[in-house]
Order: C-alpha cells, then structure tokens, then sequence
C-alpha cells in the first residue's frame, strides 16, 4: 500500500496538568510507548485511559492503530518464517489483531461527527479490514472516507487496490469452482467406468450360470434319456424272453439276430 496507515496518532503530545483529566494521562503515556514501539505498554495505557472514559476518540484512535502497527510487524516476521505451522499461528494473530483494530476504529467512527475524523477512522478501518482478509468491508471503508474527504489520494489508491484484491479473489473462486467441477466430472466418470466393469463382469457371470444350468440340463436329459433307453430295451428284451418261451414250447426255431 502506498502508506501503511494515515494519521497514526492523532495527539503525540497531550498538555496536561496536575489537575488534569486521567483519561489524558494515561493516553499521554500510551502515545510515548507507541513512539518506542513498547505496543504492550501502550496498549495498557490506552485501555485505562478508556476505563476512566469509555467514549475517549484520542484512546480509541490510538489503541486501534497500535493493533494494527502491532499486527504489521507480527506480518512482516511471518514473511521470514520458513516453519509453515508457525507461519499459520503468526497469521491467525495478525487477523485476531487487526479485527481488534476494527473495533477500535469503528467505535471512533460511531462517536464522531466530525468529517476529518470519520475520514481517518474510515481510512484506517479500511486497512484492518484488508488485514482480515474482509476485502469488501475494506472497499466500502474507503468509500466512505472519500465521501467524507474527497480529496484524499491515499484511500483513493487503496480502494483501487482492494478492488484489484476483489477481482483476483473473484477470479480464484472461478477456478476453484470450475476445478472442483472438472474433479467431479472424473469422479463421475470413474464411477461410470466402474458400473460398466461390473455390469460387464455381473453379464459375464450371468452367461456363465447360465452356460452351467444349460449343461446340468443336457446332462438331466441325457440322464433321463439314458433312463428310458433302459427301459426300452428292459421291455424289449422281456418281451423277446416272452417269444422264446412262447415258441420254445412250440417247438420252433428262433433267429435271434438277423443275418444278411
């Protein structure tokens, strides 16, 4: 981005004296930590700073933009790391970082009625929500800070970056769609390969049971025919038992086979 973030303190210096308000000293403090880059200390100061008063935009700003400087230089490490499972957590406390900046900036943004102010919280907002991966929020912050100051090139710039984010997003989406339904093609593919195999493995079985019940048929009739044939010649040789005995008694001669 052309700048990280726009305004990042809106008060460095606060005045205060010794009956000075509370939420003034402890934000006074905050901003001094933020200078050293101590976010751990700053962030305390800002949120006692808020404790006294809830409703202070100066804390408000400043916590969300230590947040947010917070979870850049968390990114930044994540970017030099080669243990890809710790890259992963780094990433997660970027996101959980800058949602926390996006509260901030969004409360800011309710409190005030102030164009310049909404502008800057806007602005900022926009950048928390690119962190978060929330790249429509993002365009639409940007939006509104150039409603409230249209002159302001940086949300102009980042805004045609966010946009340029959504279409490469829209663009990942189409491939992964339409490789997800290239995958299902092959899937239904593969499973209609396979119905076939077994189709064709299930007529291969049909026609051989069919092939062995036609075999134990022709052997079932061979059997029976085999049967009667024995029958046949049972019958046949008893009735030319029958005749024998019959001429036997008459005294005649009997050709039991016939010559040429």
């Amino acid at each position: 981005m052309k700048r990280e973030l726009a305004y990042i303190l809106l008060a460095l210096i606060t005045v205060t004296s010794a009956y000075g308000q509370e939420e003034k000293i402890h934000t006074n403090r905050g901003n001094k930590a933020l200078e050293t880059g101590d976010y751990e200390k700053a962030r305390e100061s800002y949120q006692k700073a808020l404790e006294e008063n809830p409703d202070y935009k100066e804390a408000n700003f400043n916590l969300g933009n230590t947040y947010q400087m917070e979870a850049r230089a968390l990114l930044e490490n994540a970017s030099q790391t080669e243990d890809q499972e710790k890259q992963q957590e780094i990433l997660t406390e970027v996101k959980e970082l800058s949602a926390s900046a996006a509260t901030a900036f969004e409360k800011v943004s309710s409190q005030s009625s102030d164009d310049s102010e909404i502008n800057k919280a806007q602005y900022n907002l926009g950048n928390s929500h690119i962190m978060t991966g929330e790249v429509d929020k993002s365009i639409e912050s940007y939006k509104e800070a150039l409603r409230r100051n249209p002159a302001d090139e940086d949300a102009r710039y980042n805004l045609a970056y966010a946009q340029h984010l959504k279409k490469e997003q829209e663009q990942q989406e189409q491939e992964q769609e339409q490789d997800q339904q290239e995958q299902e093609q092959e899937q239904e593919q593969d499973q209609q390969e396979k119905d076939n195999q077994n189709k064709d493995q299930q007529d291969q079985q049909d026609q051989q049971n069919q092939q062995e019940k036609q075999q134990q048929q022709q052997q079932q009739m061979s059997k029976e025919e085999a049967e009667k044939m024995l029958e046949a010649l049972m019958r046949q040789e008893k009735d030319l038992q029958e005749k024998l005995n019959k001429k036997k008694r008459k005294g005649e001669r009997v050709k039991i086979e016939k010559d040429w």
